[in-house]
């Protein structure tokens, strides 16, 4: 081993030598893990006026501290692989603007000083927002059991989303769910865990959002915060970040994640495609009260964005949650607290007083259902939005009439009252009139953005074609919103052949194994579907039997006028050009006007 001795008096040199070393060892310590000084903040105040940055860098409640001290998202190896996603298929209306602060007074932001433990109030931060949303209470949760209690290795020097700790997994004292801060205070540093604690709170899932090994789309983790409360990210923060004192942070950078944090809503007519909402854990002082406003994608905020399913203080199923109108839904909940009294919203504007009901739903459509509970005066509730699907769907296409040798449109409706991506369309079109389905379009229907628009099947010697019709083929467009409108066209080209007074049937029930489906998020269904009738109607003008408005027709009338001729074809009222209800000179001078001199086309 080698030995360290004292500097001789006689070698001042080298003595000079390792102070100024030690001093360099030093001074680049503290300038690793310095506060931002006001050196520091003018020369990002500087920068920040030549980058055109849209937000404010100053002293802060977190400038006090390094960076080093303040990020702690330190990312598991390969943790994507023994992760839940949630692909998380578009089925709500994203309004351009969300925030949860708008409807609730979210707990207070809190402040995890100079620990590296952002990942634990990231992670506690969305449970504390859902108890406020769902229970209609505050309650401060403590973050320190987190950074204390749990056996992953993760304390002030980092750590990773510890939802599995109010879900399932065991702390130190082999139990599951968040403790009270008022049973373990917040020392910001690695103390002892000292079991045992109670656990009043426990979540009942959580997952990540999107697919592994990438930032999930802006419109998935919105629909996140408002299906499931406010949700953790990651972000990567820098020395702008660290100073952002209020206006739309655009000081991003490519630097990895290395912190922890929560957003709570959306403006996407804010900046210049859109902000988040950011919740920080760095105290009310730093940014707009604790918050951070923040374009979708800077700094790549959303990384590794999950959410949690929280029960509250009461929780509740059903038999069946799916069904064609009537059905009836039984319902059953539970509790952990003494509860006086149950009080259930069907949605429908029905409602129950007893624990466990059974109702009956008599119109379609998606139901929100809500129970709340009273015990003792606490008051809890529970709420699952469109959890009951109630069905009355169906296609109906339109009867319509067309002339030989011409191409008529027949509009499809669709009633769905439930979100869909997929829709299967079957068409059977046998009859008297020999017509060929010679296109099919969305252009003007409710499924003109489709992104996929194909023929799933066609027999023409049976004349059968099945349509389907995806919304997305990647999870970038939403479902079909529930309603009623048109969500295909169909186009038949009648034959020359054909005889005015002709019909047909058009069915879209189905035929061998192809029949119409409704597909979503909630179900895969077989929609009511009725049959349409193609008739073979006369065209005004075209008065001598052969298709098409000519010279022909001219000479044919002039001679059924003036010389005895005979009389229209197909039926006396092809020659009735004007609408007038007799047929004479007038006509005859209409269709003059109409093929030589750009006249008005004869009437329908």
């Amino acid at each position: 081993m080698m030995r360290l001795r004292p500097l001789k008096k006689s070698q001042p040199g080298l003595r000079l030598a390792l102070i100024l070393t030690l001093i360099a060892v030093l001074a680049t310590a503290a300038s690793t893990f310095a506060q931002l000084t006001s050196e520091d903040i003018a020369a990002l105040q500087q920068q920040g006026r030549e980058e055109g940055w849209t937000f404010t860098v100053g002293e802060n409640s977190a400038t006090k501290y390094s960076l080093e001290q303040l990020c702690g998202a330190k990312e598991p190896e390969n943790w994507q692989a023994t992760a839940r996603f949630d692909p998380m298929v578009l089925k709500l209306d994203i309004p351009e603007s969300f925030d949860w602060r708008d409807s609730v007074d979210l707990p207070p932001v809190r402040d995890q000083d100079g620990c590296g433990s952002c990942w634990a109030f990231g992670s506690m931060g969305p449970l504390e927002c859902n108890i406020r949303i769902l229970d209609g209470i505050i309650e401060d949760l403590s973050e320190q059991w987190l950074v204390s209690c749990n056996r992953s290795g993760w304390g002030c020097d980092g750590g990773w989303f510890a939802h599995d700790y109010h879900q399932w997994n065991t702390d130190a004292c082999d139990s599951t769910g968040a403790v009270l801060e008022a049973d373990f205070p917040y020392v910001a540093w690695d103390a002892p865990c000292g079991c045992p604690y109670t656990h009043p709170y426990r979540i009942e899932s959580w997952a990540f959002i999107g697919s592994p090994y990438s930032v999930p789309g802006a419109s998935l983790i919105k629909q996140a915060i408002m299906e499931y409360g406010p949700v953790s990210v990651c972000v990567a923060v820098n020395n702008a970040f660290h100073g952002y004192n209020g206006g739309i942070f655009n000081g991003c950078t490519g630097d990895d994640i290395n912190h922890l944090v929560a957003l709570v809503g959306w403006d996407d007519n804010q900046g210049t495609g859109g902000v988040w909402f950011l919740r920080n854990s760095w105290g009310p002082g730093w940014g707009e009260g604790g918050y951070m406003r923040i374009p979708y994608g800077c700094s790549s905020v959303g990384y590794g964005a999950c959410y949690i399913n929280y029960a509250g203080g009461v929780a509740f199923t059903a038999d069946t949650t799916f069904g064609w109108v009537p059905f009836d839904v039984s319902f059953a909940a539970t509790s952990g607290l003494q509860v006086d009294t149950w009080t259930w919203d069907f949605g429908d504007g029905d409602s129950a007083f007893i624990q466990s009901p059974v109702h009956t739903y008599e119109s379609p459509g998606l139901y929100t259902v809500k129970v709340e509970v009273d015990a003792g005066g606490d008051i809890r509730s529970r709420q699952k939005p469109n959890f009951v699907k109630a069905l009355a769907d169906s296609l109906v296409p339109a009867s319509v009439a067309g002339t030989r040798y011409s191409t008529v449109e027949v509009p499809v409706r669709g009633h769905n009252f439930v979100p869909l991506r997929i829709i299967k369309v079957p068409v059977e079109y046998s009859g008297v009139v020999d017509v060929t389905l010679d296109s099919f379009s969305t252009v003007g229907c409710r499924t003109e953005y489709f992104e996929s628009q194909t023929y799933l099947h066609y027999n023409p010697a049976a004349k059968q074609k099945t349509i389907k019709l995806i919304s997305s083929l990647s999870g970038t467009s939403p479902d079909l919103p529930a309603g009623d409108g048109d969500v295909l066209k169909l186009y038949f080209k009648i034959p020359t052949s054909a005889q005015y007074g002709d019909s047909m049937s058009i069915e879209l029930d189905g035929y061998g194994s192809y029949y119409p489906e409704f597909n979503g998020l909630f179900a895969a269904y077989q929609p009511v579907a009725t049959a349409c009738t193609l008739s073979v109607s006369f065209a005004r003008g075209d008065i001598d039997g052969i298709p098409g408005i000519s010279v022909s027709d001219l000479t044919y009338l002039v001679d059924y006028l003036f010389n005895g001729g005979p009389p229209p074809l197909p039926v006396l009222k092809a020659g009735d050009v004007d609408c007038e209800d007799d047929i004479n000179v007038a006509d005859l001078t209409y269709l003059v006007s109409y093929m030589f001199k750009s006249g008005p086309p004869p009437c329908e």
